[in-house]
Order: structure tokens, then sequence, then C-alpha cells
């Protein structure tokens, strides 16, 4: 037979003040006294009169029920036993006549004291197998999150306890909040997320454990009110041995073989300083792990960013990375003036991140909020906004949203925020880009009209000049090479005059909006086909157009164009009309129509209109609509139509 080694750990001394405190607190009571079976133990809170303490303290079990009674005016106790011996009992007490608030916890907080006093009786040493205690400290290397703590927490301790299921409850210090670790009791995510209680809540055994620094045992957690029910359904718990891990949490172990013992308490609370320091340092070096991605990514954003690369190329890329690595469900950069750009980890609730992206798009400023659980199954939800400000002007909102009530990290946060000034800062190298781009465009536009002007322009004025002295001289030519150099004269005037027009178009800067491109394409198309055109921009349309995205604008001006031209070769004499406008299903519509013969009275034939097909599969690529009809009557009717990105629609 072979012998397991074992470690002594000396026993925990029983500390009843953080009970007695907790007990005062919620039962509103003016005094609270722990009174021992004979001599074994009194304890009571700092407020009680120094003489009568020494009186309680001298005085047997009955003698000190006989005093309170005689002393207060409201007392209420409830015995403390365990196994069904009594060992003592809990009094809550007033001075003056009345009630004790919350009296039904009365009896839950003396089974703790009844525990406490039965753990008080047990030899001052407990043994532990080493080979236990080795293995529990190899968790902190292997896990990498920490849902694999509590499933290797279970396949350790679960055979130590009979088969035990095994939950751990983690205290986030910030938040006053006790959260259930992923993998608790074997249950779904959802289920463990829900699971998330206020220290103060005394209702909840698990903070009742954890404030109180003293273990609580249920046989039948079925109707038990020191657990909650609605969580004894959903974990589907029979029997629940609960201990303090010191202030890093609670240890819960379920159901297993048989009866919990007083040996299965003393176990319990002999390895609950060894579980204390490895939850403590697992939780810290994920924690380390996370930041530590976190600063990777970060760094990986600024040299993109430093580098010039676009803002599509650099920091969009790394929202998924960033949503990992803060364990989010969405990571979205919401622009004023463009569609978002998001990451989601496919498991959020599409309801509640369209209300995140709502919210961004409102301007909500720096904001953080939570909403808890209501129920088992309902993990809640946090969010949380930076704006993102070019100088001391928003631009727009970098959102992150967790589909579970665990607020974002003090770390986390941070990391947010310098996430919002690096897309802050890759926008402001972006437009940068694109200026010197513009600036750039326009010094070869300039160089190129001064070309025209100084070179072509002055060679056609020259053949004009000679063309005129041939004429001058023309007694000896014929009529025919007359008539011939007259049109070759008339050409060249025609050129020269296209030739300034475009020196013109090209010294001139570039429209900005959508309307003033297409005022533009207009009339370069009555200039150079005499072609009178009625134009047609509602301002709401130009406004809207705004966020367009450059290629999608870009389009439009290509499809007017187009049409015009068409209708100014193929119509015939006709009037024109070009209508910029907004659809009431939130489309921005361009229409471009003649009264012209049409295609089918065209004598160019099937040949008409060839750019359009092209321009089609553009406006395809944009999510946009190219239509081209002919009226009865005559005449041809182009539309094109795109879904503005309107800022509190988003599609995902």
């Amino acid at each position: 037979m072979t012998v397991t080694p074992a470690l002594e750990i000396e026993a925990r001394d029983v500390d009843l003040t953080a009970l007695v405190a907790s007990v005062r607190r919620v039962t509103g009571s003016d005094h609270v006294l722990i009174v021992g079976d004979g001599d074994r133990v009194v304890v009571a809170d700092d407020d009680l009169l120094p003489t009568e303490r020494a009186l309680f303290e001298q005085a047997s079990a009955a003698e000190v029920r006989e005093l309170l009674h005689r002393d207060f005016g409201t007392v209420v106790g409830a015995s403390a036993d365990f196994d069904g011996e009594i060992l003592g009992a809990l009094y809550a007490l007033k001075r003056a006549p009345g009630s004790i608030e919350r009296a039904e916890l009365l009896p839950v907080f003396a089974a703790q004291v009844g525990l406490a006093l039965a753990l008080a009786e047990r030899p001052e040493s407990r043994l532990v197998p080493s080979s236990l205690l080795a293995a529990l400290d190899d968790l902190v290397l292997e896990v990498d999150d920490v849902g694999q703590l509590s499933n290797a927490l279970t396949d350790l301790l679960g055979p130590y306890f009979g088969g035990a299921r095994v939950g751990v409850m983690v205290a986030e210090s910030q938040e006053s909040i006790l959260q259930q670790l992923p993998g608790s009791f074997g249950a779904g995510g959802e289920i463990t997320a829900s699971h998330r209680v206020s220290v103060f809540d005394l209702f909840s055994n698990s903070a009742r454990v954890f404030t109180t620094g003293q273990p609580y045992l249920s046989q039948s957690c079925d109707g038990d009110r020191g657990i909650r029910q609605s969580y004894v359904a959903a974990l589907r718990l029979d029997r629940l041995l609960s201990v303090p891990l010191r202030r890093v949490g609670v240890l819960h172990i379920a159901d297993w073989e048989g009866s919990f013992t007083m040996e299965d308490v003393e176990r319990a609370m002999a390895l609950a300083p060894q579980i204390a320091r490895i939850v403590a340092l697992a939780t810290t070096l994920l924690r380390q792990r996370r930041q530590q991605r976190l600063e990777e990514l970060l760094a990986d954003v600024a040299l993109g960013v430093a580098s010039g690369t676009p803002l599509g190329d650099s920091v969009v890329p790394a929202l998924e990375r960033l949503c990992a690595a803060i364990d989010a469900d969405l990571v979205a950069i919401v622009p004023d003036d463009d569609v978002p750009s998001m990451a989601r980890s496919g498991h959020g609730d599409p309801k509640r991140e369209q209300t995140v992206l709502d919210e961004a798009d409102s301007a909500p400023g720096m904001r953080a909020y939570v909403v808890g659980p209501q129920s088992p199954g309902d993990p809640g939800w946090a969010a949380f906004y930076v704006p993102i400000e070019l100088g001391h002007q928003r631009v727009g909102t970098l959102a992150a949203f967790r589909d579970r009530g665990e607020p974002f990290a003090q770390g986390e946060r941070r990391s947010l925020v310098r996430m919002a000034n690096l897309a802050a800062l890759g926008r402001a190298a972006e437009r940068y880009q694109q200026q010197r781009a513009e600036l750039a465009r326009a010094h070869e536009r300039q160089r190129i009209a001064d070309d025209l002007h100084d070179d072509v322009a002055q060679i056609l004025f020259a053949a004009q000049l000679s063309l005129d002295a041939i004429l001058q001289q023309a007694d000896g030519l014929s009529e025919d090479i007359s008539v011939a150099i007259k049109r070759s004269r008339g050409l060249l005037i025609r050129g020269d005059t296209a030739i300034r027009t475009v020196i013109h178009r090209l010294s001139s800067p570039p429209a900005a909006d959508l309307g003033a491109r297409i005022a533009d394409a207009v009339a370069s198309v009555e200039d150079e086909f005499l072609l009178p055109v009625e134009l047609q921009l509602d301002e709401a349309a130009v406004t809207a157009s705004e966020v367009l995205a450059e290629p999608v604008a870009d389009t439009l001006v290509k499809v007017s164009r187009e049409s015009l031209v068409n209708a100014a070769k193929h119509a015939g004499p006709c009037h024109v009309v070009v209508t910029l406008g907004v659809t009431d299903d939130g489309r921005l519509m361009l229409t471009v129509a003649d009264d012209g013969r049409g295609i089918a009275g065209s004598s160019a034939g099937g040949g008409v209109h060839h750019g359009l097909p092209s321009l089609s599969r553009m406006m395809a690529e944009h999510g946009g609509v190219l239509e081209r009809s002919d009226s009865p009557g005559g005449g041809t009717k182009v539309t094109a139509s795109v879904e503005l990105p309107a800022r509190r629609r988003f599609s995902g």
C-alpha cells in the first residue's frame, strides 16, 4: 500500500468579528452577541458597554439569556448548531422595543457561527497531500484563461472531495463585486457570467462567506434561505460547501457522493490559502498577458500610423485584435461623416450591439456603464465610449461592448483611449496625405495648363496666322483651295478655343461637394455641345451626399457627364433635366432625362451609350444601381441610386 506524503497546515484561528459586524449592519441592530454553549466562547460588538461585556463574560449561557431580556427592549436569537448539536446562539439586540430588519437571515448567520464553533473544537493541525499541493502550484503556468482555471480546479479537487463539482467566485476590488469564473460547476458561459453579486448583498451565499470570512455548509440547497434559489436551479446544486479564499474570493464545492462532514470542511479550509494564492497569481498573470498583447497591438498601430499607412490598413484591421485582446464582443470606430468600422466576436446580442452603435453616434463623450445581470442566464452588458478628437474637434467615437456585466478594467480603458488617440492621429495623417496629393494634382494640372498655353496654343495661333497670310495672297488660288484653307482655319480656331477651355478648367480648383461637381459637369457639356440643361439640386441631397465615399461620388459625376454627352450626341434637339434628390427609403438618386429621339430613334443605333454598361458595373461595386429606360413618346432617362450611409443606420 502506497502512503501519500502530506504537509501539515496549521489550523486557522476562528475570528467572528467580521460576522458580528455583518449581522449588525444587515439587521440594523444596536448590538450583536454570540454566546457559546457553557463557557466556550462569548463574542460581542465593540460598542457594547464595558460593564455589560464583563457581565456576559462571567455569566453562564442561561444567565446571559436572562440578562439580555432584562436590559434590551428587542432580542431576536437563533441557535448555532452543527450536525444536530447546539453549540451556541446568535443574538441581534436593540435597546428599545421594536423589530429586527431582515430577521430571516439570522438563522443563516447562526449556521455559520455553529460551523465556526465546531471548527474551533477540532485539532490544531490538518493534513493535505503534498502531491495535490504540487499539482495546484503547476496550474499557474498551465492555464491560458480563467475558464481553464475553473476546469483544472474541478479536475484536481473533484476526486479529493468524492467527485464534487467546483466553482470559484473572484473579487473585483475596484467594483466590490464577486464574479463567478467561466467553467464553474461545468455551467455554460451565460450562466456563469450572470452570477455576479455585490459583496454587500448578504442574501447571496458567496457575498456572505466572503464578507464574514467564515465557511457555509448546506446539506440541502433546495429551500435554503442562505443560497439564492434561482442559482440553485440554474447550477443544479444539491449540497454545497463554501469557504472563503481570504480577500481573493470564494471556493464552492458541490454535490459530492455523500453528505459533507467536518473533515471535508477542514480539508477545504486547509486548501483555501493555497487556492487563494493560485487564483490570485493566475488572474494576475492572465491580466499581464492580456496587457502585453494590448501593448504589442498598440505599438503595431502606432508604427503603421507613423509610417503613413492609410487608416484602413493600420487602425481598422487592428480592431479585430483589440476586440480579442480585451475579450469584448464589439469594438467599433464610429466616424461622424462615414459608416462605422467594427470588429465583432460573433457572440454578442445584435440588439445590444445596435444600441451601443447608436449611442456612439450621439456623441456621448467619455462614458462607461454596466447593466448588471437580472436573472440566471442574463449576463448583463457593459459599454465604454471614447471620443476621437482632432485638436478640440470631435470627429468620431471609439466604442467597446461586452455582452456580460463585467466592466472594462482600468488598463483596458487606458488602452481604448490610446487606440482612440491613434485613430485620431491616423485620420490626421491620412488627411495630410490627401491634402498633399490634392496639392500635387493641382500643381500638375497647372503645369499641364501652362504647357498647353505656352506650346500648343501658341502653335495653333501661329498656324492661324500662317493661313491668314496665305488667304491674303490668294489671288492665284483656286476657289476649292481657298474654301479648304478657310475650313482648316475654322478648325484651328475651334481647336484653339477648346484648348483654352481646357486650360481654364485645369487652372480652376476642383469642386468640393457632389452638387458643385455635377454642376461643373453640366456646365462643361453645355459649353462643349451648346446643349441647354436644366439642373435641379435638392439642398438636403447635397448635404446628405457629404457622407459618401469619394469613389462613389466620382462614379455619380461620371454618370451625369456620360448621360449628358449621350443626350448631346444622339438625342437631337431636346430639353435635358438633371436632378439630385433623396428617396423616401434613404437613397441618393441622380436622374438625367431628355425628351429627344431616344435610343431607338438614334442613327447611332446599338453603338450609343457604350460607356453606361461600364458605369453600371462601377455602381454595382459600390452597392448602387444604374438603370436606363426609353419613354414611349421619345426620350431617354438614366437613373443612378445608392444607399446613403446615414449616421444612425448601421448595417454591420
